[in-house]
């Protein structure tokens, strides 16, 4: 059963609440101005309106009521899509090469330290870094947390880190 449904409930009780002053005011006020004859006719309409409505309610729940129902897929087939975030392609490509820097030693060694080197040189003053220590896995490039302080240094004192 759909939570929001369950939830409902407090409410549900609170206009039965409502509908039965509001009927039992007007028909009080029906009762008292109509004819002894017609009073029982009053009272008997007031619960027929009141009894109606709950009854409809009733079949309406247990019946399923579309609005409450989960969409079917082909509703969700309908609605329209967020359209995928596009991102630089200068950041694509960099975060593909941090990506396969971590994964393979060789591509590291041959392309991405080269590109940190040249990057660390052309800062004022250049900064001379040690490459990282190798990891325990044969084949893999350094560890994110070894990239990170490599990239730390090159870019630097920062104000805003803590």
């Amino acid at each position: 059963m759909n939570r929001d449904r369950e939830r409902r409930w407090p409410w549900t009780v609170a206009g039965y609440a409502l509908l039965l002053a509001v009927v039992a005011a007007a028909a009080g006020f029906i009762y008292d101005s109509a004819p002894p004859v017609h009073r029982p006719v009053v009272i008997r309409l007031a619960v027929a309106v009141v009894l109606a409505i709950a009854l409809i309610h009733l079949r309406s729940h247990f019946r399923g009521d579309p609005r409450w129902d989960p969409p079917s897929p082909f509703e969700d087939a309908l609605r329209r899509q967020p359209a995928p975030p596009k991102l630089d392609p200068g950041f694509v490509r960099l975060r593909d090469e941090v990506a396969n820097g971590i994964a393979s030693h060789s591509y590291f060694r041959n392309i991405l330290w080269p590109r940190l080197c040249a990057l660390a040189q052309a800062r004022r003053p250049s900064i001379a870094l040690t490459p990282p220590a190798e990891r325990g896995w044969p084949g893999r490039g350094p560890s994110r947390q070894a990239l990170a302080e490599i990239i730390d240094r090159i870019e630097g004192p920062r104000i805003d880190k803590p």
